[in-house]
């Protein structure tokens, strides 16, 4: 009889913290809820509150990879390219030159490409040279070279920045260049012998 009052014993002696640790846990949690002050309910936010969280990070996020893509790249590379290609097709006004229309021109192809004084005949028309003829130079020549007339140095200048002439020289009375110019255009303010 004694053996089993023992076992009974022991049962009950690790029973009792078992169930007294449950009852504090309980006890905790109702003190806890009636501590809290809102009458234990619980409150969920509302549907459109959850929306408008959502909503609000999304555009913020999405303004922030645009602003960023749209600002970098295109205008860069437009403001190169229309900057490179518009430049150098005339040459600046020389000052005290006479308009390109009033030039008397003559282009005389001095290398051994074909065709080369007719072409620089039209790019001179292209940009408003009105009295141009063209024809052969006497001698083929490394450099191209504009020829004037006395007094029309000025014309020279302009004839070489608009067409690319190296040096200005004075036009040699009775040379071959002179001779070659006047049976195109007797009247001729400039000679441009074209090189290279």
């Amino acid at each position: 009889m004694g053996s089993q009052s023992s076992g009974g014993g022991g049962a009950n002696q690790w029973a009792r913290p078992v169930l007294l640790a449950v009852a504090c846990i309980v006890i905790g949690f109702v003190v806890g809820w009636f501590a809290r002050g809102d009458g234990g309910g619980v409150v969920l936010p509302t549907v459109a509150d959850a929306v408008q969280t959502t909503a609000t990070i999304a555009t913020t996020s999405t303004t922030a990879t645009t602003g960023t893509t749209d600002t970098t790249g295109t205008t860069g590379t437009t403001g190169t390219t229309d900057t490179t290609g518009t430049t150098g097709t005339t040459g600046a006004t020389v000052a005290g030159a006479p308009a390109r229309d009033q030039i008397n021109l003559v282009i005389l192809n001095g290398t051994e490409t074909s065709g080369l004084a007719a072409k620089t005949q039209a790019q001179a028309e292209s940009i408003g040279y009105a009295n141009v003829g063209v024809g052969d130079a006497p001698a083929t020549q490394a450099n191209t070279v504009a020829y004037y007339r006395t007094g029309e140095d000025a014309a020279a200048q302009q004839v070489a920045a608009d067409l690319g002439a190296q040096t200005e020289e004075a036009l040699t009375a009775g040379s071959g260049v002179e001779s070659a110019a006047v049976t195109v255009q007797p009247d001729v303010d400039v000679v441009l012998v074209l090189g290279g």
